[in-house]
């Protein structure tokens, strides 16, 4: 074996000798590396927490498809036209064979809006009443609703633009005028889509209990209701910050619910960025709402609306919310609770604006037609 010499490099060198760095600069680096685990433990249990509140938000505790939901009770509103201006005998055919294909058995018709007395001239929907007969005629146990809505007092328009539900007198016309189109234009009952309602007005629990007292037996109640929020603070800081009554707490969801017939909830104009950011929204808005109404004596039916109309504002982008992520949101809430009453079906806003490609989506993920 040859002898190492003093130039062999196959065994390792001795380390060099590195002078010892001034004590504050331990300490610096020191410092450095405990600040850098510290951030680093930050990240990680933030994106541990992220992860966790992503799974409570969007977990489920069925799979089920939208078809096992669907007990063809689902509503859509109706444009003005409709009641608005004559139509002939073949468009309602091609009505009701749309509505009678897509499950559809309640119909918003709308008559209004309301003058600030609370009246609807008659002029204004000199035609209701042939629509809600040429419906029933076609389409025997569908339900057609006068849709009445205007802005309340508290969105802040101009009081000649708006109804005050505070004035007896007001809220006195505006049954009135819904029991005219029940008792003398043959509809079954009305739609009330007065907005905003903030969130605990009592003027409109006596608007409701003032039209019960008025309907025949059998009219229906059903009124649109804004999004879901978990308590009273945000409700009052969302009204405070220009959303105004689009937010009720489950308090007032439920002394809403025991003087109605059925609730249809705008799950719309979220503001929601991205498609699954509002699916996660409808997803709770649907299990929360849903679970506040059952604490009612006598629960009332619930629909969640669902928008096809287009647009891109502060509010609404319609790449986020549209048919496929709305009913997407719905069924995950649905499967969020082994209980879904009193869920009957879902509304569409609206059906003038809504496409053959919305119609295909909702045929199957709704329905659960082969495409």
């Amino acid at each position: 074996m040859a002898r190492m010499t003093e130039t062999d490099h196959t065994q390792p060198l001795p380390p060099a000798r590195i002078p010892h760095p001034p004590a504050r600069h331990l300490l610096s680096r020191r410092f450095i590396r405990v600040a850098l685990v510290v951030c680093l433990a930050i990240i990680m249990i933030g994106s541990a927490a992220s992860v966790y509140a992503y799974h409570r938000l969007t977990s489920t505790v069925t799979s089920f498809p939208g078809p096992h939901f669907n007990t063809n009770q689902n509503a859509i509103w109706l444009e003005h036209a409709w009641s608005g201006q004559p139509q002939t005998p073949a468009a309602y055919d091609a009505l009701a064979t749309q509505l009678r294909s897509e499950g559809i058995t309640y119909v918003y018709a709308h008559v209004g809006p309301l003058d600030s007395d609370g009246t609807i001239p008659a002029s204004r929907a000199p035609y209701a009443a042939s629509l809600a007969a040429a419906l029933r005629q076609r389409i025997p146990g569908i339900k057609v609703l006068a849709w009445i809505g205007q802005l309340e007092a508290a969105s802040g328009a101009p009081a000649n633009e708006t109804v005050n539900l505070a004035n007896s007198s007001v809220r006195a016309a505006i049954v009135a005028t819904a029991d005219g189109f029940v008792r003398r234009q043959g509809f079954d009952g009305v739609h009330y889509d007065i907005e905003p309602i903030q969130n605990n007005n009592a003027h409109f629990l006596d608007l409701l209990i003032e039209t019960r007292a008025a309907f025949p037996p059998g009219a229906l109640i059903s009124v649109s209701t804004p999004k879901w929020a978990p308590n009273a603070h945000l409700a009052d800081l969302l009204y405070r910050a220009g959303r105004g009554g689009q937010w009720w707490t489950s308090y007032y969801y439920a002394a809403v619910a025991a003087h109605v017939d059925q609730l249809a909830v705008m799950a719309y104009d979220t503001g929601m960025p991205t498609a699954q950011a509002y699916e996660i929204f409808v997803q709770q808005e649907t299990k929360h709402i849903l679970a506040a109404v059952r604490t009612a004596n006598r629960p009332p039916q619930v629909l969640i609306g669902v928008p096809t109309y287009a647009g891109d504002t502060v509010w609404f982008h319609d790449y986020a919310e549209n048919m496929r992520t709305a009913l997407t949101g719905v069924i995950a809430g649905l499967n969020s609770d082994g209980e879904t009453k009193p869920f009957v079906g879902v509304a569409i806003y609206r059906l003038g604006v809504t496409t053959p490609t919305d119609w295909q989506i909702y045929d199957q993920l709704w329905l659960g037609k082969a495409s």
